[in-house]
Protein backbone atom coordinates (compact mmCIF):
# COMPACT_ATOMS: atom_id res chain seq x y z
CA UNK A 1 0.00 0.00 0.00
CA UNK A 2 1.36 3.27 -0.41
CA UNK A 3 2.90 5.09 2.62
CA UNK A 4 0.71 8.20 1.65
CA UNK A 5 -2.89 6.45 1.12
CA UNK A 6 -1.91 5.08 4.74
CA UNK A 7 -1.19 8.20 6.70
CA UNK A 8 -4.56 9.56 5.18
CA UNK A 9 -6.76 6.15 6.28
CA UNK A 10 -4.99 7.04 9.69
CA UNK A 11 -5.93 10.46 9.88
CA UNK A 12 -9.30 9.57 8.83
CA UNK A 13 -9.51 7.38 11.32
CA UNK A 14 -8.56 9.73 13.78
CA UNK A 15 -10.86 12.42 12.65
CA UNK A 16 -13.58 9.67 13.09
CA UNK A 17 -13.16 9.61 16.38
CA UNK A 18 -12.57 12.82 17.20
CA UNK A 19 -15.99 13.98 16.28
CA UNK A 20 -17.16 17.81 18.05
CA UNK A 21 -13.42 18.10 18.87
CA UNK A 22 -11.68 18.00 15.77
CA UNK A 23 -10.12 21.00 16.70
CA UNK A 24 -8.81 20.38 19.71
CA UNK A 25 -7.39 16.89 19.32
CA UNK A 26 -5.69 18.57 16.13
CA UNK A 27 -3.45 21.08 18.60
CA UNK A 28 -2.69 17.97 20.35
CA UNK A 29 -0.93 16.27 17.61
CA UNK A 30 0.35 19.80 16.50
CA UNK A 31 1.78 20.30 20.28
CA UNK A 32 3.26 16.45 20.16
CA UNK A 33 4.92 17.44 16.82
CA UNK A 34 6.53 20.16 18.08
CA UNK A 35 8.11 18.19 20.41
CA UNK A 36 8.94 15.23 18.28
CA UNK A 37 10.80 17.56 15.96
CA UNK A 38 13.74 16.83 18.15
CA UNK A 39 16.25 14.76 16.47
CA UNK A 40 17.22 13.31 19.61
CA UNK A 41 13.97 12.14 20.28
CA UNK A 42 13.31 10.93 16.81
CA UNK A 43 16.12 8.71 16.83
CA UNK A 44 14.61 6.90 20.07
CA UNK A 45 11.64 6.19 18.90
CA UNK A 46 12.33 5.42 15.55
CA UNK A 47 15.12 3.23 16.42
CA UNK A 48 14.27 -0.49 16.67
CA UNK A 49 16.67 -1.69 18.96
CA UNK A 50 14.85 0.24 21.66
CA UNK A 51 12.26 -2.52 22.86
CA UNK A 52 8.65 -1.29 21.29
CA UNK A 53 7.10 -1.51 24.76
CA UNK A 54 10.03 1.62 26.08
CA UNK A 55 9.35 3.85 23.34
CA UNK A 56 5.59 3.21 23.79
CA UNK A 57 5.94 4.41 27.59
CA UNK A 58 8.11 7.09 26.40
CA UNK A 59 5.43 8.41 24.07
CA UNK A 60 2.88 7.69 27.09
CA UNK A 61 4.88 10.07 28.92
CA UNK A 62 5.36 12.49 27.11
CA UNK A 63 1.62 12.80 26.54
CA UNK A 64 1.07 13.13 29.77
CA UNK A 65 3.27 16.04 30.07
CA UNK A 66 1.86 17.78 27.41
CA UNK A 67 -1.40 17.44 28.97
CA UNK A 68 -3.11 15.08 25.59
CA UNK A 69 -6.02 13.46 25.78
CA UNK A 70 -6.81 9.76 25.91
CA UNK A 71 -7.79 9.46 22.71
CA UNK A 72 -4.53 11.62 21.39
CA UNK A 73 -2.08 9.65 23.77
CA UNK A 74 -3.72 6.35 22.39
CA UNK A 75 -3.22 7.06 18.79
CA UNK A 76 0.07 7.72 18.87
CA UNK A 77 0.76 4.52 20.96
CA UNK A 78 -1.05 2.87 17.99
CA UNK A 79 1.22 4.22 15.79
CA UNK A 80 4.50 3.95 17.48
CA UNK A 81 2.89 -0.20 18.12
CA UNK A 82 2.83 -0.25 14.20
CA UNK A 83 6.12 1.38 13.73
CA UNK A 84 4.50 4.47 11.63
CA UNK A 85 4.96 7.03 14.01
CA UNK A 86 7.65 9.03 11.32
CA UNK A 87 4.41 9.07 9.08
CA UNK A 88 3.16 11.69 11.59
CA UNK A 89 3.91 14.70 9.84
CA UNK A 90 1.79 13.38 7.21
CA UNK A 91 -0.72 12.19 8.87
CA UNK A 92 -1.30 15.89 10.59
CA UNK A 93 -0.88 17.14 7.69
CA UNK A 94 -4.19 15.13 5.79
CA UNK A 95 -5.98 15.36 9.86
CA UNK A 96 -5.52 19.32 9.07
CA UNK A 97 -7.25 19.19 5.61
CA UNK A 98 -10.44 17.40 6.53
CA UNK A 99 -10.36 19.38 9.78
CA UNK A 100 -10.45 22.43 6.75
CA UNK A 101 -13.15 20.47 4.71
CA UNK A 102 -15.24 20.23 7.80
CA UNK A 103 -14.75 24.08 8.70
CA UNK A 104 -15.61 24.78 5.15
CA UNK A 105 -11.70 26.23 4.74
CA UNK A 106 -9.19 26.35 1.63
CA UNK A 107 -5.23 26.51 2.47
CA UNK A 108 -3.81 28.93 -0.32
CA UNK A 109 -0.64 30.17 -0.93
CA UNK A 110 0.76 33.27 -2.73
CA UNK A 111 4.05 34.08 -4.00
CA UNK A 112 4.58 37.42 -4.87
CA UNK A 113 7.65 39.84 -5.99
CA UNK A 114 7.12 42.17 -2.77
CA UNK A 115 4.72 42.09 0.09
CA UNK A 116 0.95 42.43 -0.75
CA UNK A 117 -0.84 45.54 0.46
CA UNK A 118 -4.02 45.02 2.82
CA UNK A 119 -6.58 45.64 -0.19
CA UNK A 120 -4.65 43.11 -2.21
CA UNK A 121 -4.61 40.59 -0.31
CA UNK A 122 -8.09 40.99 0.50
CA UNK A 123 -9.13 40.95 -3.07
CA UNK A 124 -6.84 37.67 -3.66
CA UNK A 125 -8.71 36.29 -0.32
CA UNK A 126 -12.02 37.07 -1.79
CA UNK A 127 -11.03 35.76 -5.36
CA UNK A 128 -9.55 32.14 -3.97
CA UNK A 129 -12.87 32.60 -1.74
CA UNK A 130 -15.06 32.89 -4.69
CA UNK A 131 -12.89 30.01 -6.90
CA UNK A 132 -13.21 27.35 -4.08
CA UNK A 133 -16.50 28.25 -2.28
CA UNK A 134 -14.55 28.79 0.80
CA UNK A 135 -13.19 30.61 3.00
CA UNK A 136 -9.72 31.01 1.79
CA UNK A 137 -6.95 31.33 4.59
CA UNK A 138 -3.99 32.41 2.56
CA UNK A 139 -0.33 31.91 2.89
CA UNK A 140 2.22 34.87 1.57
CA UNK A 141 5.59 34.09 0.26
CA UNK A 142 7.55 36.96 -1.03
CA UNK A 143 10.33 35.49 -4.16
CA UNK A 144 11.89 38.31 -6.03
CA UNK A 145 12.93 36.10 -8.69
CA UNK A 146 9.41 35.90 -10.07
CA UNK A 147 9.67 40.19 -11.13
CA UNK A 148 6.24 40.92 -10.90
CA UNK A 149 2.50 39.48 -11.21
CA UNK A 150 1.84 36.34 -8.40
CA UNK A 151 1.89 32.60 -8.47
CA UNK A 152 -1.68 31.29 -6.16
CA UNK A 153 -1.52 27.49 -5.22
CA UNK A 154 -5.02 26.43 -4.10
CA UNK A 155 -6.03 23.04 -3.23
CA UNK A 156 -2.89 21.45 -5.67
CA UNK A 157 -3.67 23.49 -8.57
CA UNK A 158 -1.19 25.98 -9.58
CA UNK A 159 -2.41 29.67 -10.97
CA UNK A 160 0.76 31.04 -12.56
CA UNK A 161 0.62 34.94 -13.67
CA UNK A 162 4.47 35.56 -12.77
CA UNK A 163 5.95 37.96 -15.02
CA UNK A 164 8.94 35.50 -14.95
CA UNK A 165 6.81 32.82 -16.39
CA UNK A 166 5.42 34.97 -19.00
CA UNK A 167 8.81 36.15 -20.24
CA UNK A 168 9.68 32.68 -20.01
CA UNK A 169 6.67 31.83 -22.52
CA UNK A 170 7.65 34.55 -24.87
CA UNK A 171 11.10 32.91 -24.70
CA UNK A 172 9.89 29.71 -26.08
CA UNK A 173 7.55 31.13 -28.60
CA UNK A 174 10.15 33.34 -30.09
CA UNK A 175 12.61 30.22 -29.90
CA UNK A 176 10.04 28.03 -31.55
CA UNK A 177 9.60 30.84 -34.61
CA UNK A 178 13.51 31.03 -35.20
Amino acid sequence: MIEGKLNRRYARAVFELAAGREEAIGAEVDGFLGVYEDPDLRRVLGNPAFEQDRRRDIVVELAARLGLSDLTTNFLSLLVTRDRLDGLPSIARHFHRLLDDLRGRVNARVIVSRPLGEGQRESLVAVVGEMSGKTAILTEEVDPAIIGGLIVEVGGTVYDGSVRTQLQSLRQSIERTY
